[in-house]
């Protein structure tokens, strides 16, 4: 057999594994941990491997990595250093993406002339700016703010280079809710059968962990994500997206197809009443009033909204008093204000003379937790906002504050003009399933910071990339 240099790199790795696999069978039997250790960085760099040989493949690696990081360190039984795992992921992505030099319809895009890029490359000035604030105490709460930010901007980048056409869309979208129902179903089991002794082990380890999970109706379940909160805004925005999909005419969507979205509809309503997030429960019939307005003309539409207006009123005035996941939903729409709401309104009252103060705010990473963690004794350090637009004020400013609710309104307002753009039912479907579901997230924003945590951001810069893309595309 002629040797070609194919040949030579086969036979190359196949020697380096026979090598290494007893290597790591004795280090192993002599040291665990150190076992353990040389055996993820062999994985992980394989993974990083694939990443740059395939971009496109690799996007989906991240997500996939990134969404279910919370469960591998809940089993590890102590917090880890994930964001360095997912910076050298994301980093293999834009390095696979620059090699291969991404894809030609990426220059249909007008980075400088777009208004959602605009506002995003202006929000990151804004934070470069914030490294000269007075009021900030520390570089390295700036740092860590920013290497977020940058991490979100890569993923943007490489996502449009990803979806070069309607197809690649549907294909990510059909990804996403499978993943989404992933989680609803892991949901669905630690509610029937009561939470991994891992996990109870971990929440209860750390305080902050346990003080966002136990409430008095119970345990907040998070499935395999960071926390109950940002499990229970992606599952609205996944309801929201699959009853609009049920819309679609037979033709396009048959009817076993449907019967499967129903089943995932089930499993993530299901998950939503457990994950405790009454900002979900809002969500959802809020996003789906901008698919009733662009649609109210079609008989499918009609009956979707009284299906979901039928199933809405027997959760909120049905006989069912003893449940407490039912009696949390009712709490988000009837009854007397909750404490936890009071609590919050008084704190944006008492904020108010310190934003009157700081037109340019007090800095990034200074509220909240992350504010006694890097800026201790700031004047916002451990002021919960509870707010995603009160903490942008508070931390950029007015103009910083601006932009971010610009990212959402041109997300939005991109993605309707795309349903009137775009010609299959399908794809005006999926488009204006985004435009719903993240006016819902925009909603959410106002009782969670919904546009920073880590999956949602994944969600909505997902989105971002999608609808961006679609316009160049589409007006070609």
């Amino acid at each position: 057999m002629q040797l070609t240099k194919k040949n030579i790199t086969l036979w190359f790795i196949i020697l380096l594994w026979a090598i290494m696999v007893p290597v790591l069978a004795y280090v192993a039997s002599t040291d665990l941990k150190v076992g353990v250790g040389l055996s993820v960085m062999i994985i992980g760099a394989a993974i990083c491997l694939v990443c740059v040989a395939n971009y496109k493949l690799g996007y989906y690696i991240y997500i996939s990595i990134t969404m279910t990081l919370p469960l591998l360190e809940r089993m590890s039984g102590s917090e880890q250093s994930v964001g360095v795992v997912m910076d050298a992921l994301l980093l293999s992505v834009l390095f696979g993406c620059i090699f291969k030099r991404g894809d030609e319809t990426i220059k249909k895009v007008k980075f400088f002339k777009d208004p959602l890029l605009i506002c995003l490359f202006l929000y990151l000035i804004i934070l470069v700016m914030e490294f000269f604030n007075p009021e900030t105490h520390s570089f390295l709460g700036w740092y860590v703010f920013m290497r977020v930010s940058l991490r979100c901007y890569i993923f943007l980048y490489v996502g449009l280079n990803v979806f070069n056409n309607l197809k690649d869309v549907r294909t990510f979208m059909k990804y996403w809710l499978i993943l989404g129902t992933a989680a609803a179903f892991y949901c669905c089991i630690q509610q029937w059968h009561g939470l991994l002794p891992y996990e109870q082990a971990f929440i209860n380890k750390y305080r902050d962990k346990f003080g966002t999970t136990m409430i008095i109706s119970g345990i907040r379940l998070f499935s395999f994500m960071s926390d109950a909160a940002v499990f229970g805004i992606i599952m609205a925005c996944n309801i929201i997206m699959m009853l609009i999909l049920l819309t679609a005419k037979r033709t396009v969507i048959t009817i076993p197809t449907k019967i499967v979205i129903i089943v995932s509809i089930m499993l993530h309503v299901l998950a939503l009443g457990y994950s405790g997030t009454r900002t979900g429960y809002v969500m959802v019939p809020l996003g789906l009033m901008v698919f009733f307005m662009a649609n109210l003309q079609k008989r499918n539409t009609i009956l979707v909204a009284m299906a979901f207006a039928f199933f809405s009123l027997v959760i909120l005035y049905g006989p069912f008093h003893s449940n407490p996941t039912i009696v949390r939903v009712r709490t988000a729409f009837i009854g007397k204000q909750d404490e936890s709401v009071n609590v919050r309104d008084r704190n944006r009252h008492r904020i108010q003379p310190y934003l009157q103060s700081h037109p340019f705010g007090g800095g990034v990473n200074t509220t909240g937790g992350n504010g006694a963690k890097y800026n201790p004794g700031h004047q916002l350090a451990d002021f919960q906002t509870d707010n995603g637009f009160l903490r942008a004020v508070l931390e950029t400013g007015w103009i910083g504050m601006l932009l971010v609710a610009g990212h959402f309104f041109f997300l939005i307002q991109i993605a309707v003009s795309n349903f009137f753009r775009v010609k299959w039912e399908l794809d005006k479907l999926l488009m204006i399933g985004i435009a719903a579901a993240s006016f819902a997230a925009a909603i959410s924003q106002y009782a969670q910071d919904t546009s920073t945590l880590v999956e949602t951001s994944i969600m909505l810069y997902a989105f971002m990339a999608i609808v961006i893309k679609i316009k160049y595309l589409e007006r070609a």
